[in-house]
């Protein structure tokens, strides 16, 4: 399962307006037209990133989503800590 709040930078307690504010600037960060001298791989690492900014941001956004992804995510038992741990390092690495 997907931390949309590490994906976005925020701390689970942050406010509407910190979640807007990361929002804007990872977007603005992994935009494809802020790219224009990368190549293609970064690109598409890039435009993978801002996938999930964008979806982190959508349900994080949304008082019902956001509470349900807590709810949801409070109850998650991990079955496989080493499968956790490496979608953890994909994540950073």
């Amino acid at each position: 399962m997907i931390n949309h709040f590490r994906v976005l930078g925020v701390k689970t307690n942050a406010s509407d307006e910190d979640i807007k504010k990361a929002y804007k600037r990872l977007s603005n960060r992994y935009h494809p037209d802020k790219l224009l001298e990368s190549t293609e791989e970064e690109k598409e690492l890039a435009a993978l990133q801002l996938q999930r900014v964008k979806q982190a941001y959508d349900v994080l956004s949304d008082p019902k989503q956001k509470a349900a992804f807590i709810k949801d995510f409070n109850n998650v038992i991990v079955t496989d800590p080493a499968a956790a741990m490496q979608e953890l390092w994909d994540q950073y690495y």
